[in-house]
Protein backbone atom coordinates (compact mmCIF):
# COMPACT_ATOMS: atom_id res chain seq x y z
CA UNK A 1 0.00 0.00 0.00
CA UNK A 2 2.51 2.40 1.02
CA UNK A 3 4.88 1.92 -2.13
CA UNK A 4 1.53 2.80 -4.23
CA UNK A 5 1.07 5.83 -2.46
CA UNK A 6 4.98 6.64 -2.92
CA UNK A 7 4.52 5.93 -6.42
CA UNK A 8 1.32 8.53 -6.96
CA UNK A 9 3.12 11.06 -4.87
CA UNK A 10 6.88 10.64 -6.63
CA UNK A 11 4.05 10.75 -10.11
CA UNK A 12 2.42 13.66 -9.11
CA UNK A 13 5.48 15.92 -8.13
CA UNK A 14 7.25 14.97 -11.08
CA UNK A 15 3.95 16.51 -13.28
CA UNK A 16 4.00 19.30 -11.43
CA UNK A 17 7.22 19.91 -12.20
CA UNK A 18 7.29 19.24 -15.68
CA UNK A 19 3.73 21.28 -15.55
CA UNK A 20 5.51 24.22 -14.09
CA UNK A 21 8.96 24.09 -15.46
CA UNK A 22 9.23 26.94 -17.88
CA UNK A 23 7.41 29.10 -15.43
CA UNK A 24 9.33 31.74 -14.46
CA UNK A 25 7.50 34.20 -13.53
CA UNK A 26 5.82 34.77 -9.75
CA UNK A 27 2.22 36.67 -9.13
CA UNK A 28 3.02 38.91 -6.56
CA UNK A 29 0.17 41.26 -6.55
CA UNK A 30 -2.53 42.85 -8.85
CA UNK A 31 -3.31 46.71 -10.12
CA UNK A 32 -5.99 48.45 -8.13
CA UNK A 33 -8.57 49.08 -10.94
CA UNK A 34 -9.31 52.74 -11.50
CA UNK A 35 -12.33 52.56 -12.72
CA UNK A 36 -15.07 49.94 -13.93
CA UNK A 37 -14.12 49.45 -17.55
CA UNK A 38 -11.83 52.24 -18.22
CA UNK A 39 -8.81 51.43 -20.09
CA UNK A 40 -7.14 54.11 -20.89
CA UNK A 41 -3.05 52.78 -20.39
CA UNK A 42 -2.15 51.81 -24.05
CA UNK A 43 0.84 49.24 -24.57
CA UNK A 44 4.11 50.13 -27.00
CA UNK A 45 4.62 47.47 -30.28
CA UNK A 46 1.25 45.92 -30.49
CA UNK A 47 1.59 46.48 -34.78
CA UNK A 48 4.29 43.53 -33.90
CA UNK A 49 2.35 41.05 -31.83
CA UNK A 50 -1.33 40.83 -34.24
CA UNK A 51 -0.76 36.89 -34.77
CA UNK A 52 -0.46 36.64 -30.77
CA UNK A 53 -3.52 38.31 -30.09
CA UNK A 54 -4.91 36.55 -32.89
CA UNK A 55 -3.96 33.66 -31.08
CA UNK A 56 -5.67 34.42 -28.12
CA UNK A 57 -8.75 35.91 -29.83
CA UNK A 58 -9.68 32.69 -31.77
CA UNK A 59 -11.22 32.29 -34.71
CA UNK A 60 -13.14 35.65 -36.93
CA UNK A 61 -16.69 35.36 -35.66
CA UNK A 62 -17.50 39.44 -36.01
CA UNK A 63 -15.73 42.12 -37.50
CA UNK A 64 -14.96 43.81 -34.49
CA UNK A 65 -13.19 42.77 -31.24
CA UNK A 66 -13.71 43.80 -27.41
CA UNK A 67 -12.54 41.38 -24.96
CA UNK A 68 -11.47 41.63 -21.25
CA UNK A 69 -9.16 39.51 -19.99
CA UNK A 70 -6.20 39.29 -17.00
CA UNK A 71 -2.61 40.47 -17.98
CA UNK A 72 0.30 40.09 -16.30
CA UNK A 73 3.46 42.47 -16.16
CA UNK A 74 6.80 40.71 -15.47
CA UNK A 75 10.55 42.39 -16.33
CA UNK A 76 11.44 40.93 -19.68
CA UNK A 77 14.99 39.57 -18.70
CA UNK A 78 15.86 38.51 -21.92
CA UNK A 79 15.51 41.60 -23.45
CA UNK A 80 18.71 43.22 -24.75
CA UNK A 81 17.30 46.14 -26.19
CA UNK A 82 15.68 48.04 -23.27
CA UNK A 83 17.35 49.05 -19.96
CA UNK A 84 13.50 48.41 -18.27
CA UNK A 85 11.58 45.83 -20.58
CA UNK A 86 8.59 45.13 -19.17
CA UNK A 87 6.48 43.13 -20.63
CA UNK A 88 2.50 42.19 -21.18
CA UNK A 89 1.40 39.10 -21.33
CA UNK A 90 -2.18 37.10 -21.51
CA UNK A 91 -2.32 33.65 -21.24
CA UNK A 92 1.60 33.26 -21.29
CA UNK A 93 1.76 34.90 -24.87
CA UNK A 94 3.69 38.12 -25.13
CA UNK A 95 1.31 41.27 -26.61
CA UNK A 96 3.90 44.00 -26.09
CA UNK A 97 5.81 46.40 -23.69
CA UNK A 98 5.22 48.92 -21.37
CA UNK A 99 7.18 52.24 -22.34
CA UNK A 100 10.87 53.10 -20.82
CA UNK A 101 8.72 55.82 -19.01
CA UNK A 102 6.19 53.36 -17.91
CA UNK A 103 8.83 50.68 -17.15
CA UNK A 104 10.57 52.63 -14.60
CA UNK A 105 7.72 53.83 -12.38
CA UNK A 106 6.88 50.22 -12.56
CA UNK A 107 9.77 49.32 -11.09
CA UNK A 108 9.74 52.08 -8.43
CA UNK A 109 6.01 50.63 -7.99
CA UNK A 110 7.81 47.59 -6.98
CA UNK A 111 10.10 49.21 -4.58
CA UNK A 112 7.39 50.82 -2.82
CA UNK A 113 4.90 48.30 -2.54
CA UNK A 114 8.26 46.01 -0.99
CA UNK A 115 8.63 43.58 -4.04
CA UNK A 116 11.00 41.66 -6.16
CA UNK A 117 12.05 43.34 -9.82
CA UNK A 118 11.30 39.67 -10.96
CA UNK A 119 7.49 39.97 -9.31
CA UNK A 120 4.79 39.67 -11.87
CA UNK A 121 1.74 42.12 -11.39
CA UNK A 122 -2.05 41.41 -12.61
CA UNK A 123 -3.88 43.99 -14.37
CA UNK A 124 -7.45 43.56 -15.87
CA UNK A 125 -6.71 44.50 -19.78
CA UNK A 126 -8.99 45.22 -22.88
CA UNK A 127 -8.53 43.49 -26.08
CA UNK A 128 -9.85 45.48 -28.96
CA UNK A 129 -9.40 46.28 -32.63
CA UNK A 130 -10.52 44.61 -36.04
CA UNK A 131 -9.18 41.75 -38.74
CA UNK A 132 -7.71 44.23 -40.86
CA UNK A 133 -8.60 44.71 -44.39
CA UNK A 134 -7.02 42.16 -47.58
CA UNK A 135 -3.78 40.47 -46.61
CA UNK A 136 -3.23 41.89 -43.38
CA UNK A 137 -3.40 39.86 -40.15
CA UNK A 138 -5.24 42.39 -37.77
CA UNK A 139 -5.50 45.67 -35.99
CA UNK A 140 -5.33 44.51 -32.51
CA UNK A 141 -4.44 46.37 -29.21
CA UNK A 142 -4.66 46.09 -25.43
CA UNK A 143 -5.38 48.93 -22.81
CA UNK A 144 -4.44 48.28 -19.14
CA UNK A 145 -7.28 49.31 -16.93
CA UNK A 146 -5.10 51.33 -14.78
CA UNK A 147 -4.20 55.44 -15.16
CA UNK A 148 -2.53 56.59 -18.16
CA UNK A 149 0.42 58.08 -15.67
CA UNK A 150 1.41 54.96 -13.93
CA UNK A 151 2.63 56.73 -10.99
CA UNK A 152 -1.03 57.30 -9.84
CA UNK A 153 -1.43 53.76 -9.79
CA UNK A 154 -1.47 51.30 -6.85
CA UNK A 155 -0.61 47.79 -6.43
CA UNK A 156 -2.59 45.78 -3.93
Amino acid sequence: MWLWITIALLIAITFFVMVNSNENFKLSGKFKHIKKNKFQHKILESNIYQESFIEIIGPKIDEAVEVVVTAFLIQDLNNLDREYAIMVLVNDIKLGYLSDEDALKFKKLLKLSNLSEKSGINVQALIHGDWGIGEESGNFKINLNISKDLSDSEII
